[in-house]
C-alpha cells in the first residue's frame, strides 16, 4: 500500500453526490459497512491494483443515497494471487482468473506498486482535487 499526498481528506459530500462524480471514471463501492467503506477504482485489467479512497460516514448509512460522507487519504494497493488456479479448471483467461481470485485470500495483500501505477494514481487523484476543489 502505498498513500498519496492529495487535498482530498476531509473533503465532505453526500454519498449520492461521490457516487455520481465518480462512478464514470470507474469508481465502486467496496468492503463497506454502514459506517465506513471504501471507494475503489481498478487500475489494471488483471483487477490486481487498485486505487482506493476510504470514506467514513458522517451522517446517515452508507448505502443511502443522502448520507454525508467524509473522504480520507488516497492510497494505491496491489493485491498479488496465486497463479495456476485456472489450470485446474481446463482453461486460463483474464475472465477466469479474476472469477476465481474473488474467492481466493491474496497471497501478499501489500504487494509493493510498480511506479507505472503510482503515476496513474497520482493523476486520478489530482483530477479529482481539481474536480472537488
Amino acid at each position: 500500500m502505498q498513500t498519496i499526498q492529495s487535498s482530498l481528506p476531509g473533503t465532505r459530500g453526500t454519498y449520492g453526490f461521490f457516487r455520481e462524480a465518480l462512478e464514470p471514471d470507474g469508481f465502486t463501492l467496496a468492503n463497506w459497512d454502514y459506517n465506513a467503506g471504501y471507494l475503489d477504482k481498478k487500475l489494471d485489467e488483471a483487477g490486481m491494483v487498485f486505487l482506493r479512497i476510504p470514506v467514513r460516514v458522517q451522517e446517515g448509512e452508507l448505502d443511502s443515497e443522502d448520507a454525508w460522507l467524509e473522504l480520507g487519504t488516497p492510497f494505491v494497493l496491489k493485491h498479488v494471487y496465486r497463479e495456476g488456479i485456472e489450470s485446474d479448471i481446463g482453461y486460463y483467461s483474464a475472465v477466469a482468473s479474476a472469477a476465481m481470485n474473488q474467492f481466493q485470500e491474496p497471497v501478499d495483500k501489500d504487494a509493493a506498486v510498480d511506479e507505472h501505477w503510482m503515476r496513474k494514481a497520482e493523476a486520478m487523484v489530482r483530477e479529482l482535487e481539481r474536480r472537488f476543489a
